[in-house]
């Protein structure tokens, strides 16, 4: 009966761990060195500053090596009959992630990703203002300016 309890609880545990990646850095996710992100093909490894999780209700996860291809891969996912459940972003001043749906996006500052022109997530407003000023940012968002059509724009650019 003990040995059940203790396997019950490990795997309530494992399971949360999982489905809430708020407050992981990169590290912590243990990432192997040859993943590579579901758009853009380059390895997790040297864009750690910018990875985003797309969380599945199946409890499947895909990481993706910027804010951009995070919400892409979670457009190509939802067409394919995917059900996503949360996404998280790496919130870039503490470099831990944030649910996106907390998140303030810097739109059209100097810094890029591996992908270009990117938005730059931060869990606080001050950050993001911070953020803005002094990297000539054009506009601060939130999560409903993230859709396919604006996303598809910052891939154009």
């Amino acid at each position: 009966m003990r040995i059940l309890v203790v396997l019950a609880l490990v795997a309530s545990f494992v399971f949360s761990a999982i489905t809430n990646f708020v407050g992981l850095g990169y590290d912590d996710l243990n990432i192997k060195s040859t993943t590579v992100c579901p758009v853009k093909g380059v390895t997790l490894e040297k864009n750690r500053d910018f990875i985003g999780v797309v969380l599945y209700t199946d409890g499947a996860y895909e990481i993706a090596s910027s804010p951009k291809y995070t919400f892409q891969t979670s457009f190509v996912a939802i067409k394919e009959g995917k059900t996503v459940k949360d996404i998280f972003l790496t919130d870039y001043k503490t470099k831990k992630l944030i649910n996106a749906k907390d998140a303030y996006y810097v739109f059209g500052s100097t810094l890029m990703s591996v992908g270009g022109d990117d938005i730059i997530p931060f869990i606080s407003e001050n950050d993001a203002n911070e953020f803005f000023a002094k990297n000539k940012g054009k506009k601060i968002f939130r999560i409903d300016r993230m859709n396919e059509n604006f996303i598809n724009y910052l891939d154009m650019r």
